[in-house]
């Protein structure tokens, strides 16, 4: 009987406390609840940590970081309205495919730009690490391309 009892109470509480664990650890590897700010910051400390960058190609890191940051809103136009826009379409009686080829049009058209800026920031942070820091990044992105698939 009193073992009956102790099992209604404590399976429960192990459950949530497991799930509770278990999402508190994912919350700090997938950023969950922060901000672009923290997800960028810990981007670039765990970069810098891991390649062994100097105090320059720390700077410089921080560098790209901010650019980044600062095209946030760029990034996020890209998606803004294109849900609404469909959905929109889907409730029409027939659908304007002048429209959604316009909303399309615009899209790639800003993509293209922040493509620009994107590969021009990549050339950066590439000059500003050695040969061996590339090679270290390349082994690192391998290894997480393989564990992701």
């Amino acid at each position: 009987m009193l073992l009956r009892r102790i099992f209604r109470f404590a399976v429960p509480v192990v459950a949530l406390v497991g799930a509770a664990c278990l999402l508190g650890g994912c919350h700090r590897r997938c950023g969950w609840r922060n901000n672009p700010q923290q997800r960028a910051d810990w981007i670039a400390k765990k970069v810098a940590s891991e390649l062994g960058l100097d105090a320059a190609q720390k700077a410089k890191l921080d560098t790209i970081k901010s650019a980044l940051l600062a095209r946030q809103a760029d990034f996020r136009a890209l998606h803004a309205g294109l849900k609404d826009l469909l959905i929109g379409q889907i409730r029409a009686s027939a659908v304007d495919t002048g429209k959604i080829n316009q909303a399309l049009d615009e899209r790639e058209a800003k993509m293209k730009e922040l493509r620009g800026f994107v590969v021009g920031e990549f050339a950066e942070f590439h000059a500003i690490l050695t040969p061996a820091q590339r090679e270290k990044l390349a082994a690192k992105l391998e290894k997480l391309d393989r564990r992701c698939h």
